[in-house]
């Protein structure tokens, strides 16, 4: 592909994520009600609602939210790193649905996750072989560990859907960087419980604090992001 119709495809590229954004918080309301009237979590229920959702009005400064958001991100992959950054796309518009279904109906569907780690592994930059090492390492690794304190707790501190998020993430950025996010996801989800979360009696969303975690790592590039990983884990 030449040039000009390289940037003519990435301008079409921010248009749809623009059209595609604006639409997530209808998705993840719509779910989440047809969860709440007794339909399976399962891909039929998923997408079904994703169909449902574009024949709703919009809202406002939902809608708005999610295309800005969507609409930058293209932008920037696009002008920083030129037509190649917007292999990323998948993931940014991944992530932002997760988020938003997450925030609605307190789940990280297996619909959406599970096909975002197999995007990962045929798209990002790693390479089929690391990139599904790095994703069963994260998920082995923070399964075992959401075992140990379900054991030890008597209770759930990290949810099945979030590790598949995360492994997911393992697969497009690898292994340290998803260490760098989950850190920082963390960090993001206790201060949101000691902020505003302290008196809820069950457990908050975490898919909103990995999705705004992961974005400087996704927004700045594979090679940038590779260096900043390096540079944290080596101080």
């Amino acid at each position: 592909m030449t040039p000009p119709l390289a940037w003519l495809a990435g301008v079409i590229a921010v248009l749809v994520c623009l059209w595609g954004g604006g639409g997530l918080a209808r998705w993840a309301q719509v779910y989440a009600d047809r969860l709440d009237a007794g339909n399976a979590p399962d891909a039929r229920t998923l997408w079904g609602a994703a169909r449902s959702a574009r024949r709703l009005p919009p809202r406002a400064w939902r809608d708005g939210l999610g295309a800005a958001c969507a609409g930058a991100a293209a932008a920037w992959l696009l002008f920083d790193q030129g037509p190649g950054g917007l292999t990323l796309l998948p993931l940014c518009l991944g992530l932002g649905a997760l988020a938003w279904i997450d925030a609605r109906s307190g789940l990280l569907p297996d619909a959406l996750t599970l096909p975002l780690m197999l995007a990962g592994w045929w798209v990002g930059h790693q390479g089929l072989v690391t990139a599904g090492f790095a994703s069963v390492a994260v998920w082995s690794g923070l399964m075992a560990l959401a075992c140990l304190y379900r054991w030890c707790r008597g209770r759930d501190g990290l949810g099945g859907g979030d590790v598949k998020c995360l492994a997911a993430l393992a697969g497009w950025l690898g292994l340290p960087a998803t260490l760098v996010i989950l850190w920082a996801a963390s960090v993001l989800g206790l201060l949101w419980w000691a902020f505003a979360g302290r008196r809820r009696l069950r457990a908050y969303p975490f898919g909103p604090c990995i999705a705004l975690a992961s974005a400087p790592l996704i927004l700045c590039g594979p090679d940038r992001a590779d260096r900043w990983v390096t540079v944290m884990f080596s101080m």
